[in-house]
């Protein structure tokens, strides 16, 4: 690959939205159409472009932006429980620490 590849590859995303300069819009289109490398690629991006595309048209538009939405705050939940629970047992062993240290409990010993 030589170093034109490299700038079209870079250029790929402004000149699919269109916001590429003239000069920069003539170089990819005289690049995409000697290298067929290059053209793969760029196929392969606006075929994902796409694909996220209606992705987040189905997220705007109603029950699936519910659901992502229910799974974010069940996330949220569980790990806001988690490290509560951990700071919990930590406190609950520093404390038992400090009365077996003072000798106000005993410890069991298996």
């Amino acid at each position: 690959m030589n170093w034109k590849c490299d700038v079209v590859m870079d250029l790929a995303s402004l000149y699919h939205d269109g916001i590429a300069s003239e000069g920069s819009r003539r170089l990819v289109r005289e690049h995409l159409r000697q290298c067929p490398e290059c053209r793969a690629y760029y196929r392969h991006y606006r075929s994902i472009r796409r694909k996220t595309y209606r992705e987040a048209m189905r997220l705007e538009n109603g029950q699936e932006y519910v659901r992502l939405a229910k799974r974010m705050r069940m996330r949220r939940t569980l790990a806001f429980s988690g490290v509560l629970s951990y700071v919990g047992a930590t406190l609950c062993i520093f404390v038992l620490h400090s009365l077996h240290k003072k000798g106000k409990i005993k410890m069991l010993r298996f």
